[in-house]
């Protein structure tokens, strides 16, 4: 697995973030501090990745044992923050352990005081812990419905839906020791997105955003569907299709093989495959949110596509879906 992101404080020192970029990482989350204290490589770390043209991103790991303090936590990390820019969140890093006796009405309480105060600050927020956290600590489901997630499932796959997963640790040219490494699975997290707009120009810039986050494409964001945007999702498609056994030369062509490979999709199915689905749909003009899940509005947008191209109108992407939309 290769990490389109990864994650650092103190502990990655004389990092060279240009080598960094060049091995396919695109963003990188920093640690600005912890309790009100901070990061002694944080000012190092912003500048080099700045510097290199990565998307930035930061966290502040929490030691508050209330609102107040997480409060307090919050107005330090504004402070430590202004005056710079951001392309993905800001998170609360929640995962101490003596925190874990308050209970989850109180840690979820602790959670929106700092994420709220932040907030209001003008900064966008996000929440990262791990499943065992999300379980029994926090309020997975409100959190979700009002701030980013970023999970820390160290593991082939993961339980739960996030913007952003820390699968492990890893190492990466540019860094010395090992580090963090993470997938953007959402490609809205970074900022500037426009998911869910009705206007297909800023949608295709979604399309071009996910595959270059999360295919390392190089296509230009200028929300054009052309022949290279094109061949992209098919190079997606089968590296995709390959991560499932396929062997299929990654050449962006749809050809017989390739279409022989494909799975079909159908209500209910989940993942990247789905997600490229939807980027293919997208490209084509159909209003729907890129989020890796077939659900309703998915289904009723394959039944639209295959009735406008003549197709058989059953609501499965199989081979005759797919080679259409990329034809």
């Amino acid at each position: 697995m290769k990490p389109n992101c990864i994650d650092i404080s103190t502990w990655q020192q004389n990092v060279d973030f240009n080598k960094v970029k060049a091995s396919g990482v695109t963003a990188v989350i920093i640690r600005a501090g912890f309790s009100t204290v901070k990061d002694n490589q944080f000012e190092n770390h912003y500048k080099g990745a700045r510097a290199a043209g990565l998307n930035i991103g930061a966290y502040w790991y929490s030691y508050a044992y209330d609102t107040y303090e997480s409060a307090q936590e919050a107005k330090a990390c504004a402070k430590i923050l202004k005056g710079k820019s951001f392309d993905l969140p800001v998170y609360y890093d929640m995962e101490e352990a003596g925190q874990m006796s308050l209970g989850m009405n109180t840690l979820t309480d602790v959670a929106c005081s700092f994420l709220e105060t932040l907030k209001a600050g003008g900064f966008r927020v996000g929440i990262y812990s791990s499943p065992s956290w999300f379980t029994s600590c926090l309020n997975y489901e409100l959190l979700k419905s009002k701030y980013s997630v970023w999970l820390a499932h160290w593991s082939s796959s993961h339980s739960r839906a996030c913007d952003i997963w820390q699968y492990g640790v890893g190492r990466v040219n540019g860094v010395s020791g090992d580090c963090d490494c993470n997938i953007i699975e959402n490609s809205a997290v970074v900022s500037g997105s426009c998911v869910g707009n009705k206007d297909e120009y800023c949608a295709v810039k979604d399309v071009q955003r996910l595959l270059n986050i999360q295919f390392s494409a190089g296509l230009d964001v200028d929300g054009i569907y052309g022949s290279r945007t094109r061949k992209a999702l098919v190079r997606a498609l089968q590296n995709e299709l390959n991560n499932n056994g396929a062997n299929l030369a990654v050449d962006g062509i749809f050809g017989a093989c390739t279409g022989l490979a494909v799975t079909n999709l159908a209500a209910g199915a989940k993942g990247d495959l789905v997600k490229i689905l939807q980027a293919m749909l997208i490209c084509k003009g159909y209003n729907i949110i890129l989020d890796g899940i077939f659900g309703s509005q998915t289904d009723a947008a394959v039944r639209a596509f295959q009735s406008d191209n003549g197709l058989y109108v059953d609501g499965v992407a199989g081979r005759a879906t797919f080679g259409t939309l990329v034809s």
